[in-house]
């Protein structure tokens, strides 16, 4: 498995569960390093503010070009 689909399927257990309950302070932790590293990736070599708000619209949309894979992810992190 990739690094990128290894992140995505850490945060997408995440997103998965914290729709049934909320998390405790150590997980919402652990669950923010996980999206930041996500966003990361998808800067690429931007730095500072700009690369969370870049990286987090080249996520988006590399999520809507990939809608199955997304989708297979998320079926995967479901309880």
């Amino acid at each position: 498995m990739t690094e990128l689909m290894r992140l995505l399927s850490l945060y997408y257990a995440c997103e998965v569960s914290a729709e049934t309950q909320f998390p405790s302070p150590s997980e919402w932790a652990r669950c923010m390093g996980h999206y930041h590293a996500v966003k990361a990736h998808f800067a690429g070599d931007l730095t500072g503010p700009q690369a969370q708000i870049e990286g987090y619209r080249a996520w988006k949309m590399w999520e809507e070009d990939n809608g199955a894979l997304v989708a297979q992810l998320r079926d995967r992190a479901a309880p």
